[in-house]
């Protein structure tokens, strides 16, 4: 692998996030219960997607690979990148 190369986990770790980002906001855009019962679900369910979605952001920034670019934001839309070219692929 060159160093301009993303791993491909750091890929897949991307993609992960946004699946994960857009499950949230999905959730989150559900209308709300008049049930008690089914609101506290609801809210368990938004809480757990989020949990979910901090422990992928937190694999995927403390990668091994980002400490060897030398500018973080341009390793991120690289990163974007690759990621995109394998949804359309």
């Amino acid at each position: 692998m060159a160093d301009d190369d993303v791993p491909e986990d750091v890929v897949q770790l991307k993609r992960s996030f946004w699946a994960a980002d857009k499950k949230c906001a999905d959730l989150a855009d559900r209308p709300d219960s008049p049930d008690p019962e089914v609101q506290a679900a609801m809210s368990a369910e938004l809480a757990a997607a989020r949990a979910e979605r901090l422990r992928i952001t937190t694999d995927l920034y403390a990668h091994p690979w980002w400490a060897t670019q030398s500018n973080r934001y341009q390793a991120d839309r690289k990163v974007a990148a690759a990621a995109k070219t394998l949804d359309s692929a």
